[in-house]
């Protein structure tokens, strides 16, 4: 699929929503997608100052976490994720790094490795394994020859704890309204019901 094109289909199901990293005339540029009158917009937010394109060969070439494609026929309507294990990536990870991408894991048993559902519940999922996930305008296929946009790592690049933290925040946000807790989510006890809600509840 064109680039253009597969940007364009994944912004409908909400790529506008997600911080892309961009190289644009030799300018790094970290922000929200969006199209004005057909044409692709991204205004820079100033998140990374100063930075030299060269900073972000490691995002590039060694800090994909997976792919964001459109969702079809699944009960979630944001974009679909697939974990590495399911992308056709020409790079070779190093041992040490595939085994943390495989022991990242939620509290539903989710392993980020081999992960296919929700975008928002990756990148929750990403955050909480500490990493920092952006996505590249890059196209990459999965096993079964769907076409998506890359999602990189972007702790991969050298930066200060403080820029960190900004960015952390800001793509959290991004995803923290879009996570809805059922109560079969939320997995509690009837004694740990009790602890939480029994003051409010009636003793009658």
């Amino acid at each position: 699929m064109e680039l253009v094109k597969l940007i364009h289909t994944l912004y409908e199901q909400g790529l506008g929503e997600h911080l892309v990293l961009h190289l644009n005339k030799g300018k790094v540029i970290l922000s929200n997608l969006t199209f004005d009158k057909g044409r692709m917009v991204m205004k820079d937010k100033n998140y990374l100052p100063d930075c030299e394109p060269a900073r972000l060969k490691a995002c590039w070439e060694n800090g994909t976490l997976g792919m964001v494609t459109q969702s079809e026929g699944h009960e979630w309507e944001s974009l679909t994720f697939f974990g590495l294990e399911h992308c056709k990536l020409p790079a070779d990870l190093s041992s040490t790094r595939h085994g943390a991408l495989a022991a990242s894991e939620n509290q539903f048993g989710d392993n980020l490795i081999d992960f296919v559902g929700s975008a928002y519940r990756a990148i929750q999922l990403m955050l909480d394994s500490h990493y920092l996930p952006v996505i590249l305008l890059k196209p990459i296929e999965n096993s079964a020859g769907e076409t998506g946009l890359i999602v990189s790592d972007l702790r991969m690049m050298p930066m200060e704890i403080s820029l960190i933290q900004t960015i952390h925040e800001v793509v959290r946000k991004s995803v923290d309204s879009k996570i809805e807790v059922d109560i079969d989510d939320a997995n509690l006890n009837t004694a740990e019901f009790e602890g939480l809600f029994g003051s409010f509840m009636s003793k009658d």
